[in-house]
């Protein structure tokens, strides 16, 4: 099987890292793949794990250039699925892959936002299926696009259990010079306000004025970084929140946490907690789409409404004062990892229906 995989995201996420790592699936299963993407951090990554690859701007939407490049790349791959990852690669994507006449146009949707308007109509009717990552996604397409299950599949984010062995867990104190004593608060993703990151660089205010000794550690790159400095500097706290960039092996980063902190206020299911589930961490998290097929509030996770920033400093202080409790959750929230998101099976299984359907599309 050939697979194309189309990403206009400079920057380096969890889709993105979930691309790459399908890829390693696919190319262990003998499959082909090649990446077609936008010059940037993602595109350098790609080339450096050895994928065959082609940098297109993807600048705008009705970028004409970059979706004549897309059609000429893929009328010579001749792909049997092109997968698209974000809303441009779809409208760039989707309308060259169709002259292209490619057998399966597959949009994997891992953001659980969908206004349902024209040009929602106008670019998911040309797609064949939507592979989305939670339920809430799902609902979303039957809700604002009238979509039918024949169309859907759900493709959950997982974990691969096996990164998380063998690590050590005072790495990350030892390369921010933390104190024993300090309790470290971190979250992973891109620095962007969808993400809201503030709102844990303003809980640790609070906490540090309640007397307890914390530190922030934000593993991501993105274009909120300048403001998410200059918040810490204005509210007095710039000292106790470090910068990490981009993390390759964020496992590393996140067994070296006291607790993992998703302030998102809009996901699918977000990989971030599910590798801090792995890295069996306790989480406070906001309560939002994705993350509640995730967290059973109180059991394998803490919830609070998202942009609640006196909530989630209470919560967090609810954890630096009950070290049982972080056990406890941490515990759950391993279980929960091993029961039900094992990433290679979820592979297996979307691989097991890539290859269905074409044989539906060929007959």
């Amino acid at each position: 099987m050939k697979v194309a995989l189309l990403n206009s995201c400079r920057y380096l996420g969890g889709a993105e890292l979930w691309q790459i790592r399908l890829a390693k699936f696919l190319a262990a299963q003998k499959d082909e793949v090649k990446f077609l993407v936008k010059p940037g951090r993602f595109a350098d990554l790609v080339k450096k794990e050895g994928f065959a690859s082609v940098s297109i701007p993807m600048a705008f939407d009705l970028d004409i250039f970059s979706i004549c490049k897309i059609f000429r790349e893929l009328k010579s791959f001749q792909p049997d699925a092109v997968i698209f990852n974000d809303q441009r690669d779809l409208r760039l994507g989707v309308l060259a892959a169709s002259r292209a006449k490619v057998p399966l146009k597959i949009q994997r949707k891992g953001w659980s936002f969908l206004k349902g308007s024209f040009r929602d109509r106008f670019y998911y009717s040309r797609v064949d299926y939507v592979a989305a990552v939670s339920k809430d996604i799902e609902h979303l397409f039957k809700e604002k696009l009238n979509m039918g299950d024949s169309r859907l599949y759900y493709l959950p984010n997982g974990v691969s259990l096996d990164r998380f062995q063998n690590l050590d867990p005072l790495a990350l104190r030892k390369k921010i010079s933390a104190s024993p004593d300090e309790i470290l608060l971190g979250m992973a993703g891109r620095l962007e306000k969808q993400k809201r990151q503030a709102d844990l660089i303003r809980a640790a205010q609070i906490l540090t004025r309640r007397g307890h000794k914390v530190r922030v550690i934000l593993a991501g790159e993105g274009k909120a970084r300048q403001s998410l400095e200059k918040l810490a500097l204005n509210i007095g706290v710039a000292q106790l929140v470090s910068f990490l960039g981009f993390v390759e092996k964020v496992e590393e980063f996140l067994v070296g946490l006291d607790i993992f902190v998703f302030c998102s206020e809009q996901e699918g299911m977000p990989n971030a907690v599910l590798e801090a589930f792995a890295a069996a961490r306790p989480v406070v998290a906001a309560e939002i789409a994705g993350v509640r097929e995730l967290i059973e509030n109180g059991k394998s996770g803490l919830l609070y409404s998202a942009g609640d920033v006196d909530a989630l400093a209470g919560l967090i202080e609810r954890l630096i004062q009950d070290p049982a409790l972080r056990g406890n959750l941490a515990s759950a929230a391993r279980h929960a990892v091993e029961e039900k998101v094992a990433e290679r099976k979820i592979f297996l299984g979307f691989r097991e229906w890539l290859s269905q359907k074409l044989k539906e599309k060929q007959k």
